[in-house]
């Protein structure tokens, strides 16, 4: 029998999401999907949605698992698998919300648009990964993690290719992957990684370095055409 200053899962679940439902009307949320105050049931689906992925995150940062399972994630939570697979039917679905709704505030906010921003969005990434060091390096060493990131891999992909495309456009299919490729994986917390350990460099330095790493790139696309992967 639990002492009086004890409290339930359930309560203490209770009592986060009262917590979140709070925030959400005291901040009286809309958006542009909603241009009217989010109703009852849909601020109580948001909180459930927040505490769920605030549980995954949890798991995600703070343990080296293979995978995050659901049933994992509703003992973390205090809920009912059901529940998580409510919200969340496959892996698939948690780990596209986890980089979506909580990884994206280790990194800058969007990918590059135009070549004129490569380098300098890759400053403020690496930037973040610094501020936010102990996170990054968890997610790198742990497979779940690692599945978490595939997503902004795939996004990444997207983003270069339309980016770097004006300066493309002499390339063949496989050369343009290529090029692509290489830019995405200098753009990356494994290679911020390597330069702060590999190479011994500070925050700062390697800032520095893969600045001026894209931009040896792009000066290469740009004005010696005839070098191609």
């Amino acid at each position: 029998m639990r002492g009086a200053g004890q409290n339930s899962p359930t309560a203490s679940v209770k009592t986060a999401l009262d917590s979140k439902l709070s925030c959400l009307h005291n901040r009286g949320v809309t958006t542009s999907v909603h241009p009217t105050p989010l109703s009852l049931r849909e601020r109580q689906t948001a909180a459930t949605r927040a505490i769920i992925l605030d549980a995954a995150f949890q798991i995600l940062t703070g343990e080296a698992r293979e995978v995050i399972s659901h049933e994992l994630v509703a003992a973390r939570a205090g809920a009912s698998a059901r529940t998580i697979y409510r919200h969340f039917p496959t892996q698939g679905d948690l780990y596209r919300a986890l980089w979506e709704e909580r990884l994206r505030d280790f990194i800058p906010p969007g990918f590059p648009t135009s070549p004129d921003d490569i380098a300098t969005k890759a400053v403020e990434a690496f930037a973040r990964f610094d501020a936010h060091e102990p996170v990054i390096r968890t997610l790198m060493a742990s497979p779940a993690g690692m599945r978490v990131r595939d997503r902004g891999g795939v996004e990444g992909r997207a983003a270069f290719d339309a980016a770097l495309a004006p300066l493309l456009g002499h390339l063949d299919a496989e050369q343009r992957r290529l090029v692509v490729a290489v830019f995405v994986a200098v753009f990356s917390s494994p290679y911020w990684q390597v330069l702060r350990d590999r190479a011994a460099l500070t925050g700062p330095e390697a800032q520095r370095a893969v600045h001026w790493a894209l931009q040896a790139l792009l000066a290469a696309l740009t004005h010696l055409p005839e070098v191609a992967p």
